[in-house]
């Protein structure tokens, strides 16, 4: 049944059917052709896949992004980073990182990430003598920290697939998405000084550097409080997300003063399609892994590659390979809710715990939001950026380049993702 449901999902994905629309059917194609099962177990099994109160946070989640990308969130946020690193060579390219990773702290998506973050950054950056493509190019990949600095999306995602802690993997996630900022931002200097990037004429002053955090202070409050509120075990991730909303409505409407209700419908509807999405493509993807246990698909792949005796170092990188081939074809969410159950037990077997490899399929599948010719983030920078997807592709490519050797790190460093979640949760690996 494996074999007939990868090779109908293909069919369907090469004469275009929607992912999600593509997973449900190739299962209920690969159950027919079995005819063991009644098809009545694919409405069943979807049904079970999104009864789950974890999974509430992802609307909860995406709504709290939704409501920060419209308000001044982002721009006063913006306006810190600027403070703190514009008067650095290539000070905007460091600005547009910086912002990325506090933003990434309010909307957990990257593809908001990049909405948000784009719109501000890319036309002043253009003013400023980067080439569409440069500014574009530096968009989309610290985009990518949006995942990784919590709360993230994805990490909800895996944690409800499974059945692992939510709160320990947004903390898995916070040191390698800090990493893949500093190093992206070392980056920027480095290009900046062959590509002649400006900078500001002078650094804040102390006084304009307080103005702009104290702007800022409230919003950069809030993942600072929903991280707290979850690892302490104060609240869940997904009472974390009721609270992310609550206080998104209370700063763009009450201390900001932004939101009239026309404007708050758009949000709520938009929310609402932008949820809808991830989570049917939940309900059709646990469907088929429930085919991929039964059929006892995972087992077999262990005995396999314990058969061919390769060490963890080779192991670790085949998966890491296969993931980023992956990512170039397959979106993030459909890609992690399959192939997580399928890998993990290769992965346990070479001795990494469940909180480390959600790490590793974030980092990994989080770049290809940035590769032609799935990239998501990509596609929404050329139209940001008005440039081509080749000059896009070539800016973007030393900055996917760093995200990969961080990627080798949470691989082959496991203290990168296990540290910080051990600090409050027990038997992490």
């Amino acid at each position: 049944m494996i074999a007939i449901i990868f090779a109908a999902f293909l069919a369907l994905l090469f004469i275009g059917v929607p992912i999600g629309i593509g997973m449900g059917v190739a299962a209920a194609v690969a159950l027919v052709v079995d005819g063991n099962y009644p098809l009545t177990i694919v409405a069943h099994k979807m049904i079970n896949g999104v009864n789950s109160f974890p999974l509430v946070a992802v609307p909860l989640f995406i709504l709290a992004g939704a409501l920060a990308g419209e308000g001044s969130i982002a721009p006063r946020l913006v306006r810190f980073a600027d403070a703190l690193f514009g008067h650095i060579r290539g000070g905007l390219g460091h600005v547009n990182v910086a912002s990325s990773m506090f933003f990434g702290g309010i909307s957990g998506s990257a593809v908001a990430d990049t909405a948000a973050i784009g719109s501000l950054m890319i036309p002043a950056m253009e003013k400023q003598g980067y080439s569409r493509a440069d500014a574009g190019g530096i968009t989309v990949c610290s985009s990518t920290i949006g995942i990784l600095i919590p709360p993230s999306i994805p990490m909800v995602l895996y944690g409800v697939a499974m059945s692992t802690s939510i709160g320990a993997l947004f903390l898995a996630g916070l040191v390698p998405g800090i990493l893949v900022g500093v190093f992206q931002m070392g980056l920027v200097w480095a290009l900046a000084r062959r590509k002649g990037w400006p900078k500001r004429a002078r650094r804040a002053k102390a006084s304009e550097l307080w103005a702009a955090f104290r702007e800022a202070f409230l919003s950069l409050l809030l993942p600072v409080f929903l991280l707290g509120a979850i690892v302490t075990g104060i609240t869940t991730a997904t009472e974390a997300g009721v609270i992310g909303v609550v206080y998104a409505l209370f700063l763009g409407g009450v201390v900001y003063r932004e939101y009239d209700w026309r404007g708050l419908y758009r949000i709520l509807v938009d929310a609402a399609v932008n949820s809808a999405i991830p989570c049917f493509v939940v309900a059709t993807t646990s469907v088929a892994a429930w085919i991929v246990a039964i059929v006892q698909f995972p087992d077999a792949l262990v005995t396999f590659f314990q058969a061919m005796n390769w060490g963890p170092v080779v192991v670790l990188l085949m998966i890491n390979v296969f993931l980023l081939f992956v990512g170039m074809f397959m979106d993030l969410v459909p890609a992690l809710l399959l192939f997580a159950p399928i890998l993990y037990p290769i992965a346990q077997a070479a001795g990494i715990g469940p909180v480390q490899f959600g790490a590793i399929m974030v980092v990994n599948l989080g770049i290809g939001l940035v590769t032609p010719p799935v990239g998501n983030c990509l596609y929404l920078g050329v139209v940001l950026a008005r440039s081509t997807l080749g000059a896009m592709t070539r800016a973007a490519l030393p900055f996917l380049l760093v995200n990969v050797f961080v990627l080798l790190l949470v691989t082959y460093v496991p203290a990168i993702s296990t540290w910080a979640p051990s600090l409050f949760f027990d038997g992490i690996k």
